[in-house]
């Protein structure tokens, strides 16, 4: 069962499906940013600098107003991200920081377009920086799953290594890797189908598939402590 290997691994919030799953709402939600929210990436904060310093460069104030108020809620997502799991013991505390990504797309969804953009697109970065921070790492290994630049590097070098240096210990996180590539496109790709004919409403799709994400994996996350309280009282 694929639920009872998840719950016996080494860690459930490192197992490549959580961060397949993860990564591919990553890129669902930055292409929804890009298209229907002035070309802003919720999560791709190299993209936001670069179209900040082209904005700086027009003088395109709202463009830049759009992406800075961007990176700073990118920021901060990831100090609270930081800061929680620094004061508490909890072993839920990845579910919770899931919450505001899951309570703004959904909100988002029902926004109208003239609302402006650098309330939405802040908004929806600090949530997906706070889900980039919580889960950070696939099989022991960082990786991103709000955007794909540093997976696709990490592909190349794992694949290249594996082929050229005979590393066979790198096939295996050449995989992982390589299947982040693919959720993170299959997400953009999926969610720019989706828009053109629900338009915002493609958010509720997101919405969806983080609380299934989430649901599943404080389920596992359950499962497994009431695992280790029966074995210590069989000891």
């Amino acid at each position: 069962m694929v639920f009872e290997k998840l719950i016996r691994s080494k860690s459930i919030a490192q197992t490549k499906e959580i961060a397949g799953a993860l990564t591919f709402c990553g890129g669902f939600i930055d292409a929804y940013t890009y298209i229907q929210r002035g070309h802003t990436l919720a999560a791709g904060q190299t993209g936001n600098i670069i179209f900040f310093s082209a904005s700086l460069a027009n003088g395109n104030v709202m463009g830049m107003i759009n992406r800075l108020s961007t990176i700073l809620a990118f920021i901060f997502g990831l100090t609270i991200v930081t800061y929680i799991h620094s004061h508490t013991q909890s072993r839920y505390w990845r579910i919770f920081e899931m919450i505001p990504i899951m309570v703004v797309c959904a909100v988002v969804s029902f926004l109208p377009k003239n609302v402006p953009d650098y309330y939405v697109v802040p908004a929806l970065a600090v949530g997906l920086s706070m889900q980039t921070g919580a889960f950070k790492k696939i099989e022991g290994l960082g990786y991103s799953n709000g955007f794909t630049s540093g997976n696709l590097k990490k592909t190349v070098i794992a694949w290249s290594e594996y082929y050229f240096d005979k590393d066979v210990d790198q096939k295996e996180p050449a995989r992982n890797y390589t299947l982040l590539v693919i959720a993170f496109a299959t997400g953009a790709i999926i969610s720019a189908i989706f828009q053109k004919f629900i338009g915002s409403y493609t958010l509720l799709i997101a919405t969806a598939l983080l609380a299934l994400v989430n649901g599943l994996y404080g389920y596992m996350v359950y499962k497994r402590h009431k695992e280790w309280e029966a074995k210590k009282r069989n000891l």
